[in-house]
């Protein structure tokens, strides 16, 4: 058994030891403390993520902008595009002007040229010509002629035309190679006619002198002759037409 003095020492101390606990306790935790704030470490924190965003938010944003603005320069805005089609179709459509405008003053001389060609210079050489032809009717044939003294068909041809200063081809042959081609129903007085007779290819050859007739140096002479009639209209070939 403990003795009630002893009790009532172990009950002082142990009420001592309280006190001073508390005494201790109460030094660093005052009774009147403010409520708790928000630590210092967590408003760094905060402050930092806030911070973090904002800056990643600012740089999104720029290269979002720089993106932008590369991209409107590499593509031209349809308005610019259909500005450099237009200038281009103009530039080709002026192109193909200079081509037609060089080319024009050549196709008007070969037109031109033709048509020298197919047309007689005047009617006054043609009736000189087709005259000095039928002054000669009645002239004797003669094979390998060439002169007043007798002809045969292309060596008067081609005296007639030599009084008219015009040169031809001493043969029928050759005589159908020159000048321009003319069809039948453009036949013009002085025209050059020709015909297969006593061998294949142009072996005779006459003036056309209008009305449908011709003159010509036949095995009977120089006279005239219709293109109608049955042995040459068989027999005939083409025309052409040679001027000066």
């Amino acid at each position: 058994m403990i003795s009630s003095s002893r009790k009532v020492w172990v009950g002082s101390m142990t009420l001592s030891s309280v006190l001073l606990f508390s005494s201790l306790m109460g030094a660093h935790y005052p009774a009147q403390a403010a409520e708790p704030t928000t630590s210092l470490k967590t408003i760094v924190l905060s402050s930092n993520s806030v911070s973090g965003y904002s800056a990643s938010a600012t740089r999104n944003k720029i290269i979002a902008s720089a993106g932008k603005t590369q991209t409107k320069q590499a593509e031209p805005t349809p308005k610019v595009q259909v500005a450099v089609a237009e200038d281009r179709k103009a530039e080709v459509a002026k192109t193909e002007t200079k081509k037609e405008t060089a080319s024009k003053p050549k196709q008007v001389a070969s037109a031109t040229k033709q048509q020298t060609q197919v047309s007689r210079s005047s009617s006054t050489d043609s009736s000189k010509l087709v005259s000095n032809a039928m002054s000669l009717i009645g002239t004797s044939y003669v094979f390998g002629g060439t002169s007043r003294s007798g002809f045969d068909c292309s060596g008067y041809t081609q005296y007639v035309f030599k009084g008219s200063g015009i040169s031809l081809p001493r043969t029928s042959y050759a005589q159908f190679g020159v000048g321009s081609a003319v069809s039948r129903n453009q036949l013009q007085p002085g025209d050059l006619v020709f015909f297969s007779t006593y061998d294949q290819g142009a072996s005779h050859v006459g003036i056309y002198v209008g009305g449908g007739s011709f003159v010509h140096a036949s095995n009977s002479g120089v006279r005239t002759t219709s293109l109608s009639e049955s042995y040459y209209a068989s027999r005939y070939m083409g025309a052409r037409r040679v001027t000066n």
